[in-house]
């Protein structure tokens, strides 16, 4: 029998705790609870290709060639598939990671109510947890906004530019971390400022604006510490 890939793990604890997820709010439905939040798919389609396009005009920033709009497109074009594929499998991660912590907090509650249901749920967290330790919990933030630009750079997509980015920054995880918390920083200074524009009445651009700054600048952090990490690699 044929080993499970960590992205055929994944799918399938994914698809285990949505059905989960959705048993038990129908089993135990809590009428204090407000309805959830729907998502606009296009707001949503568009933040993930800002993505990727602020992925590309940061790499290329960082070169020093600054494209003019049409060849970003063009370049673009040429070659986002595996950028999106990365983007893709870093969502499937962060979901995962999400629902298994919803599960959690699911056996917190049922604490107080069915000691079995609690022991179920918390028992199968832990499993799918332990299963799933060399695919969601063996990367940090670090690990994937670099594999963002190893995707860009050297055109490989999913979990072999994730590794590749984990490979790369092996030896540097405080330095990532420094600068994690940098760009984070940064990315909430931006919002201060242009947090102003609300009450010019700029609204939903200044808000646009933000997104699209922010992820300018973080990923250029990131470009430059894939290419330090390279460079020292050899």
């Amino acid at each position: 029998m044929s080993k499970l890939s960590n992205l055929s793990k994944t799918l399938i604890v994914f698809l285990s705790c949505g059905s989960l997820l959705h048993l038990k709010s129908h089993r135990n439905p809590n009428p204090n609870h407000s309805p959830p939040t729907s998502i606009d798919p296009i707001s949503f389609i568009f933040s993930r290709l800002s993505t990727i396009a602020m992925a590309y005009l940061s790499s290329t920033a960082y070169r020093g060639d600054l494209p003019t709009l049409e060849t970003l497109i063009a370049r673009i074009q040429k070659s986002w598939k595996q950028p999106a594929i990365t983007l893709i499998y870093i969502e499937l991660l962060n979901t995962v990671s999400a629902s298994l912590l919803l599960l959690l907090a699911s056996a917190a509650r049922a604490a107080g109510g069915s000691a079995s249901e609690a022991a179920a749920i918390a028992g199968g967290v832990v499993v799918a947890g332990s299963w799933l330790r060399s695919a969601i919990f063996a990367y940090s933030e670090v690990d994937l906004k670099v594999g963002m630009v190893v995707s860009v750079v050297e055109g490989c997509g999913g979990e072999k530019a994730v590794k590749r980015a984990g490979k790369l920054i092996e030896g540097r995880k405080m330095e990532g971390f420094g600068l994690m918390v940098g760009t984070m920083m940064v990315e909430g200074m931006i919002g201060k400022i242009l947090g102003l524009g609300l009450g010019l009445g700029l609204g939903s651009a200044a808000g646009a604006l933000e997104a699209m700054m922010g992820k300018f600048l973080t990923y250029f952090g990131y470009t430059a510490f894939y290419y330090e990490c390279k460079r020292r690699k050899g």
